[in-house]
């Protein structure tokens, strides 16, 4: 853009349109240049921020690792639960069996303690009944 193209044109006395391209390829070479200062601060503002999506992508990736993390230890402690709610429900059954022997079993002493105590009394009687004097002698 540099090339000055209007010495190529004749001189023909239209200094007018010599003038008007002159003017157009000056603004034109500013405006190479500023397009070109343009660039440059992009490029240089693009390695500033460089190091800093550098730090964002990789806190993405860290955030996502303990999403993950996250998320298993979810899985687990829900397969967790689901072992304590099947433990539970078998201790349950064991509680309610356990409570049906215990009711035989007290059943079972309450007759025990009741044979005893009737034997005690037939003892009681058959000891009074030894002690007595005997009338027919």
């Amino acid at each position: 853009m540099s090339e000055d193209f209007t010495q190529k044109l004749p001189k023909n006395g239209n200094d007018e349109i010599l003038t008007a391209i002159k003017d157009l390829d000056t603004h034109v070479t500013k405006i190479d240049s500023r397009l070109q200062s343009l660039e440059k601060k992009v490029d240089e503002r693009l390695y500033d921020t460089r190091p800093i999506w550098h730090k964002v992508v990789a806190d993405i990736a860290e955030l996502q690792a303990g999403q993950k993390r996250l998320e298993d230890s979810q899985r687990r402690i829900e397969e967790g639960q689901q072992a304590i709610h099947l433990d539970m429900t078998s201790v349950n059954g064991t509680v309610n069996e356990v409570r049906g022997d215990q009711r035989v079993i007290n059943d079972s002493v309450r007759r025990m303690q009741l044979d005893f105590f009737t034997i005690n009394e037939w003892l009681s009687k058959l000891i009074a009944d030894r002690n007595q004097p005997n009338s027919s002698t």
